[in-house]
């Protein structure tokens, strides 16, 4: 069941944001009398209130209940969502996959209390699948939580089948874009795009080896020219490409002036110290979001799809192949990098998203003080038992021999 409101954090969470209990009351559409209530434990928040009260006090859940992520089951993520099963229901039943499923109140219930849905048709892994999308669209939590809080609710049930992802068609307005820029403005965006892509892969390999992460807002923004002469400091990687594309006095001006008024990239001015030359004008250029999707349509390059939606990257697989080899050993607390903020119970890579809880740092079994290391939790253990065949296929390069044993 979802847990409950701990009524202190709720007082907690309302002084840190300057509202009186009448303000609160007023923003989540309750009487003042019922927030007293809640803050003195007397009474319990409704589902569609509690939804209110994480959205209007700017927080997560588990500031509000002690609830680690990464523990989250089908009725917390109701919960936090801010509906009832009913509400729940007849907004699943709207979906268009919905058809022939009857969903109802007494099914959602049933389906978080891990008890058998009435129906033919709920026995297929293919229809729990739909449903489990539905249920992420709806409660607008990503398929991979929504797919770890089923495993936690019904542990017994075979594992939901995804329906597969239809790859996106080039809008129309990213090829009208296109087709509006001339010869020139196609190569800058393209060799802009071709860079930015080589970047990205280039951070993607960094953190696979656990090097030390750049923010983004750095490394996207790219060196396209400076103001002194190529025999001195040479061609940017950027303008290597415009000449090999037929440009051949690659700078920084009407061109690029087209692109960021288009916004397909945004252009830095600023000054770059050279030896024997003191500081230097300098122009970097970042693609937007929308130049991407304009570039991708273009160049028919889809966006980097990533494993199937249960399924780990490859650098968070290689750390809970690493954890589940240390069997009852565990890993040594210092795991390095960002995956424990995705992986681990307590976690989470935004403060509000979920982490998949996969993971937990605690004192080894019969040990109450010392180091405390890193363990598979029984989230981790079941998600590796259903997904091994999947990741041997999709990583081989990965040695997993042995593993369904030593995380049993």
């Amino acid at each position: 069941m979802a847990q409950s409101l701990r009524p202190q954090a709720l007082q907690r969470q309302r002084l840190f944001r300057d509202m009186s209990v009448e303000q609160l009351a007023d923003a989540v559409g309750v009487t003042p009398r019922a927030v007293r209530h809640w803050e003195a434990g007397t009474r319990t928040v409704g589902d569609r209130a509690f939804g209110r009260l994480l959205e209007v006090l700017r927080c997560g859940a588990q500031d509000l209940t002690g609830r680690e992520p990464g523990t989250e089951n089908l009725a917390d993520l109701r919960r936090d969502a801010g509906l009832s099963t009913e509400e729940a229901a007849s907004a699943l039943r709207r979906k268009r996959g919905a058809h022939g499923l009857h969903i109802s109140a007494e099914k959602i219930r049933d389906l978080e209390r891990g008890r058998r849905v009435r129906g033919w048709m709920w026995g297929s892994p293919e229809t729990l699948g739909r449903v489990a999308h539905m249920i992420a669209q709806v409660y607008k939590a990503p398929d991979r939580v929504v797919m770890d809080a089923w495993r936690r609710s019904r542990p017994e049930d075979p594992l939901p089948v995804l329906p597969v992802r239809r790859p996106r068609q080039p809008s129309e307005e990213s090829m009208a874009v296109w087709r509006a820029l001339n010869k020139r403005q196609r190569t800058y965006l393209t060799c802009i795009f071709r860079h930015d892509q080589e970047v990205e892969e280039e951070q993607r390999q960094a953190r696979l080896v656990g090097a030390e992460q750049r923010p983004a807002a750095e490394w996207r923004r790219m060196t396209l020219a400076v103001s002194a002469s190529s025999d001195v400091v040479g061609y940017t990687r950027i303008q290597e490409g415009l000449r090999a594309a037929g440009v051949h006095d690659p700078g920084a001006g009407s061109s690029v002036a087209a692109l960021e008024r288009r916004g397909l990239i945004v252009v830095y001015r600023d000054r770059l110290y050279v030896d024997g030359l003191g500081d230097i004008p300098r122009t970097r250029v970042e693609m937007t979001r929308h130049g991407r999707a304009v570039a991708r349509a273009a160049l028919g390059a889809p966006r980097e799809a990533g494993p199937p939606a249960p399924l780990l990257s490859l650098w968070l697989w290689k750390i809970m192949v690493r954890v589940a080899r240390a069997g009852a050993q565990g890993v040594d607390g210092s795991l390095a990098g960002r995956g424990p903020h995705y992986l681990a119970v307590g976690q989470s890579p935004d403060g509000r998203t979920p982490s998949r809880g996969f993971i937990v740092l605690r004192h080894p079994d019969g040990v109450t003080h010392g180091p405390y290391r890193w363990f598979l939790t029984d989230s981790g253990r079941s998600h590796i038992a259903d997904h091994l065949d999947a990741y041997r296929g999709l990583y081989p390069s990965i040695d997993t021999e042995g593993i369904d044993e030593s995380s049993g």
